[in-house]
């Protein structure tokens, strides 16, 4: 077992103060990798899983720390995670999103952990990445074009191809988050199962609905931890979109989870229990998101 307060490995370490120098950096060093947090990048190094040649700090960058909840919220890819958790308005009006920061590991790492870094790593059970995807967020990405700093945006639902691989092409880098304002008459929810309160989840479930009086205005949803990468319930949603709200109705759409999941067996959980609870958490998600929305629940 490799000891862990070292680091094993040569690397050359750049700080740059400006996105256009760190792009600059990424473009002359393609074999680089970016040091946000360090939370997942610093083990990987110390157990000598990942061997970079070079490493780029990007937390001195102002355009990476933008933070800001004025007719939207916009979140830049090096802010830590604990400025979501003690934001009120995420508490409020980005819920989801919120529970997510709060669920996820434990107080040091939301301390050093970035956003950015947290979808970056690309696991199918990353908490953030659901509550983003049905939140409607988009990726705000960074790169060269014309040796100038060229922007393009991607929605979260697109943002991940599988296991540890994002849209991200070499050389660019997650530049900031942006969060459509959430409409009165909506709610929006996070829950997930895990071995113990600090763990990643065996799976989970995001739900995000508008209500227009006893009905589905509009419903976006997301299960993590049960597939390669984070994925919408479309065909739940298409059930649920337009309908009356009851319970029976979201009990009885959730069962088309099914056909959005592939669940596998890991340390974590087995294949069986995530299919059988992957409704139960997504059906407990929409029934809170829609109390939150003001409806009520009547059993």
């Amino acid at each position: 077992m490799p000891n862990t307060r070292l680091i094993p490995a040569r690397f050359t370490y750049h700080r740059p103060a400006r996105l256009q120098e760190a792009l600059e950096l990424l473009a002359r060093l393609p074999a680089a990798r970016v040091l946000a947090g360090g939370t997942d990048l610093l083990i990987q190094i110390k157990t000598g899983e990942t061997k970079p040649e070079a490493v780029v700090q990007v937390l001195d960058i102002p355009e990476l720390a933008v933070f800001r909840t004025a007719g939207g919220l916009v979140v830049g890819g090096a802010v830590p995670l604990y400025r979501l958790e003690e934001e009120k308005l995420l508490a409020s009006r980005y819920t989801a999103l919120h529970e997510a920061v709060r669920a996820l590991a434990s107080v040091q790492i939301r301390t050093m952990a970035t956003l950015g870094g947290n979808l970056c790593n690309a696991s199918p059970s990353a908490d953030t990445s659901g509550p983003l995807i049905v939140l409607g967020a988009e990726a705000e990405i960074a790169g060269l074009s014309g040796g100038k700093v060229a922007l393009r945006h991607v929605e979260m639902a697109g943002f991940f191809t599988g296991p540890g691989a994002t849209v991200l092409e070499p050389g660019e880098l997650l530049a900031a988050l942006h969060v459509p304002e959430p409409p009165s008459g909506s709610g929006s929810a996070f829950l997930k199962l895990g071995r113990v309160t600090l763990d990643m989840a065996k799976v989970s479930a995001s739900a995000y609905v508008e209500r227009d009086g006893n009905h589905l205005r509009a419903v976006r949803l997301a299960v993590g931890g049960a597939a390669p990468r984070p994925v919408r319930a479309l065909q739940v949603e298409e059930a649920l979109s337009g309908a009356a709200f009851s319970p029976s109705a979201v009990q009885k759409a959730v069962a088309l989870v099914q056909e959005s999941i592939s669940p596998i067996d890991d340390v974590r959980s087995t294949a069986e229990y995530r299919r059988l609870m992957a409704p139960v958490v997504l059906r407990d998600a929409i029934l809170t998101a829609w109390r939150r929305a003001g409806g009520e629940v009547k059993e």
